[in-house]
């Protein structure tokens, strides 16, 4: 993919293979090696329309797994009071 230059800084931005958190209907989904175009200066990021498809569709379920992890959850404000 060819990137233009950082709509808010004008950095350059190149791409990179980034880890997404996708959250879809209160499920989340890390999806590693996505390449995205990310700006070398303010780290924006910016995402080709077929990733961000591809993107839905792993997080539905619709291309398999590769792992599975656990994640720990916690709230806030729970932790705040203690």
């Amino acid at each position: 993919m060819s990137y233009d230059h950082c709509e808010y800084c004008k950095g350059q931005v190149r791409e990179q293979k980034v880890r997404v958190d996708h959250r879809w209907k209160g499920s989340l989904t890390v999806v590693e090696k996505v390449p995205v175009g990310v700006c070398d200066h303010c780290g924006e990021r910016y995402y080709d329309a077929s990733v961000l498809h591809r993107l839905d569709l792993i997080a539905k379920g619709k291309v398999g797994s590769v792992r599975h992890i656990k994640v720990p959850v916690a709230d806030y404000s729970q932790a705040v009071a203690a």
